[in-house]
């Protein structure tokens, strides 16, 4: 028997995670950052070690998906910039100011609420506006003018980044995709002639990057379970990223 007593337990290798990590970065664009997701303690990896493991080998960003989740790798020393992906609720608004973090704004009355906060401190806050291109879950569905007119009227809310998520960008036999594609696009564009260019636009997690869906990419991907050695595999004629392997991280 092991010394710990169990019956079977799980081993997780910290050198699989910084090597499925790098064989994102060769995978991507030179000027194309990589953001982990490490929500849900990473996957039941363990957030806290997955991230120190990913800050050694250089990432910037993390994601996760609720305020407690990023205050905890706060108070375990994680100095990235951590991306709050699913929360912005009135109890947890002054922590992500408290934390450093940075929330993911999904309506146009969460843009007036953030800048409320960050006016009342004297702290402006940089956050990340999500656009909801078609998979009808979380974001805003505002046309460009009124978004624009939102963010020029609350300056202490900055606006970072534009993001979207894909309903299904394993399925290369439909083109939802593809139409999410374009109406991000038409927000963006429309942003951009408002004089609004955030510097990180990012719509893809790990399909996008895997199977060389390069429109898709931004300059920011969030891959979540490739980063644990999985991708998922495809429906109808996808391309091969390339360098990016269909691995398991075993054990992970």
């Amino acid at each position: 028997m092991p010394e710990h007593g169990y019956r079977s337990w799980v081993e997780v290798s910290r050198e699989r995670i910084a090597e499925n990590y790098r064989a994102l970065k060769q995978a991507t664009a030179p000027d194309t950052e990589i953001m982990p997701v490490v929500k849900a303690d990473a996957y039941r990896h363990g957030a806290i070690e997955v991230s120190r493991v990913l800050e050694r080998e250089g990432v910037r960003w993390l994601a996760v998906s609720s305020a407690d989740e990023g205050c905890a790798l706060r108070e375990a020393g994680i100095a990235a910039r951590i991306l709050v992906m699913a929360d912005f609720l009135p109890s947890e608004r002054e922590q992500l100011l408290d934390y450093s973090l940075t929330p993911v704004i999904h309506s146009l009355d969460d843009i007036r609420a953030l800048n409320e906060v960050s006016e009342r401190r004297a702290e402006p806050a940089q956050y990340h506006l999500k656009i909801d291109s078609g998979m009808g879950r979380l974001g805003t569905r505002s046309e460009p003018d009124e978004i624009a007119r939102i963010v020029a009227a609350n300056p202490w809310a900055k606006l970072e980044g534009v993001m979207t998520h894909f309903a299904s960008a394993a399925d290369y036999s439909s083109r939802q995709t593809d139409d999410q594609l374009a109406r991000f696009s038409f927000v963006s564009e429309g942003l951009e002639r408002a004089g609004i260019r955030p510097a990180y636009v990012h719509l893809s997690s790990t399909i996008p990057l895997a199977y060389g869906r390069r429109a898709a990419w931004g300059n920011l991907i969030r891959p979540g379970h490739a980063i644990y050695g999985y991708i998922s595999p495809p429906r109808g004629a996808a391309r091969r990223g390339g360098r990016c392997r269909r691995r398991r991280s075993a054990p992970a």
